[in-house]
C-alpha cells in the first residue's frame, strides 16, 4: 500500500515537472520578421502567434529586424538578442518591472560570440537593465552595443562585461538621453574587455549609489568619450574638492576624452552635480566670434567712398597738369604740306623727309593717359592711408 501511494507521488511529481517544463518552453516567443519593417503589434511576426504577453520571454535571431512600435509593452521575462542588429522605431516604450534582474534584463548580444546592436530611435523609450557582453558566457570575442538617436530615452542599470571580457559600447546621438540609475563594470584592458560611453550629442547622466570615478578610474578599459554637444553629468554628493580632484585625474588618466576636433569646456561644480560638456574647435559656433576679430577700428575706409576719394582727386590733378594739346586743322595742314606732291610745294629729298619728321615727333607734346594718372595716384593714396597692421588673413 505504501508502494503505491509512492509510485502515485512521483507520477503526479512528474505530471507536474512536465508541465512546467511544457510552460518555460512556450515562455519564449521568437520574433521572425525581417529587415523588412513591421509593426510590433503585428501576431503573425510572433513564433505562438500572439504579441508578447508579461510572462513570456522575447527573443530575437533574425541578422537584423526593424520594428515599429507605437505603443506601449510590459514585459517581466527579458529581451534577448542573437542576431546582429534590432532596430526599434516609433513613438512607444518598453517597461521592464520584474524585480528580479535577470528578467527585467535586455541581453545584447544573447550568444556567447559574436556582434549584436540594438539601435532605437525617434522617440522610443526603455525603461530597464541593458546588458552589453555582460551574460555568464561572455568572452572576449562578445561585443554588444546600443545606440540612441533622435529623441529616445533609456533609463535603468547598464551592465558591461563579464570576468574582464567582452566589449559593450554606447552611443548617444542628437538629443537622446541615456539616465544610468545603475553601473556595473566588469571589463579588464589585459583580458581584452572593453567599456565605453560615447556622448556624440545629447546627454548621459549618471545617478547612482556608488562612486562611479572610482568605476572608470578602477581600470584603463573603461571610458567616457565626449563629442560636439555632448553633455555628461554626474550626479554625486562628494564634497567639492574631491569633486575636482576626481575630474582632474580622469581627464589626466585619459578616462575622459574628446572626439577628434572638440575640445572639453569648463567643468560646471554644483552641490550635487558635477557637468561636462565638448564643442568642436571648428564648429559654426566659432564663426561669429571670428568675424568679431575681423572688424577692428583700423579698418580702411568703405570701398565707395575710397573710390569717389580717387577719381575726384585724379580728375582735377589731370584736369590742371595736362598741356594743351594743338589744334586739330592746324596739325591736319601741317601733316598735308609734308606730303610729297602736295600743290604748292616741291617734293623734298627723302633725307630731308626723315629728318623733318623725326624734328615733328620730338617736338610733339607727349599726352598723358589719363587712365595711368589715376592708377598712379590710386596707388600713391593707398600706400599713405594703409594701416599700421596687415589684415587678418585665412578666413572666409
Amino acid at each position: 500500500m505504501k508502494l503505491l501511494k509512492s509510485i502515485r507521488m512521483i507520477l503526479i511529481g512528474a505530471t507536474v515537472c512536465g508541465m512546467a517544463s511544457t510552460t518555460t518552453a512556450q515562455s519564449i516567443n521568437l520574433w521572425r520578421g525581417t529587415e523588412v519593417k513591421a509593426d510590433w503589434d503585428d501576431a503573425f511576426k510572433w513564433k505562438l502567434k500572439h504579441i508578447p504577453v508579461e510572462s513570456e520571454a522575447v527573443h530575437f535571431r533574425q541578422d537584423n529586424s526593424v520594428i515599429s512600435l507605437n505603443r506601449t509593452v510590459e514585459l517581466n521575462n527579458g529581451i534577448q538578442l542573437y542576431g546582429q542588429e534590432l532596430s526599434l522605431e516609433g513613438n512607444g516604450n518598453i517597461n521592464l518591472w520584474s524585480p528580479i534582474p535577470h528578467q527585467r534584463t535586455i541581453y545584447i548580444p544573447a550568444s556567447a560570440s559574436g556582434y549584436a546592436n540594438l539601435t532605437i530611435r525617434n522617440n522610443i523609450s526603455i525603461n530597464g537593465r541593458i546588458s552589453l557582453a555582460a551574460k555568464a558566457f561572455g568572452t572576449s570575442a562578445s561585443k554588444g552595443s546600443v545606440t540612441l538617436k533622435d529623441r529616445t530615452t533609456v533609463e535603468g542599470t547598464l551592465s558591461v562585461g563579464n570576468d574582464g571580457s567582452g566589449s559593450g559600447k554606447v552611443y548617444i546621438h542628437d538629443k537622446s538621453v541615456y539616465r544610468i540609475t545603475g553601473l556595473e563594470l566588469h571589463t579588464e584592458a589585459q583580458k581584452g574587455g572593453a567599456a565605453e560611453i560615447h556622448i556624440l550629442g545629447g546627454t548621459a547622466q549618471m545617478d547612482i549609489k556608488t562612486n562611479p570615478f572610482e568605476l572608470f578610474l578602477k581600470d584603463s578599459s573603461r571610458k567616457i568619450i565626449i563629442g560636439d554637444y555632448g553633455t555628461l553629468i554626474i550626479m554625486t554628493d562628494l564634497p567639492l574638492k574631491k569633486k575636482k580632484s576626481f575630474i582632474k585625474k580622469m581627464l589626466a588618466e585619459k578616462r575622459i576624452v574628446t572626439e577628434q576636433g572638440c575640445e572639453l569646456t569648463q567643468p560646471v561644480y554644483q552641490n550635487n552635480m558635477v557637468l561636462l560638456r565638448a564643442e568642436s574647435t571648428a564648429g559654426p559656433k566659432k564663426l561669429t566670434t571670428l568675424l568679431a576679430d575681423i572688424k577692428s577700428p583700423k579698418s580702411p575706409p568703405e570701398t565707395s567712398a575710397l573710390e569717389g576719394l580717387l577719381k575726384g582727386r585724379s580728375k582735377q590733378q589731370v584736369k590742371t597738369s595736362q598741356p594743351p594739346r594743338p589744334q586739330t586743322g592746324n596739325l591736319s595742314s601741317l601733316l598735308s604740306q609734308l606730303k610729297p606732291g602736295t600743290k604748292g610745294n616741291k617734293q623734298a629729298p627723302r633725307g630731308a623727309q626723315v629728318k623733318t619728321s623725326k624734328t615733328l615727333v620730338a617736338a610733339t607734346p607727349q599726352t598723358p593717359n589719363p587712365a595711368i594718372v589715376i592708377a598712379e595716384q590710386a596707388t600713391a593714396q593707398t600706400e599713405d592711408e594703409k594701416p599700421s597692421s596687415a589684415p587678418l588673413a585665412g578666413y572666409i
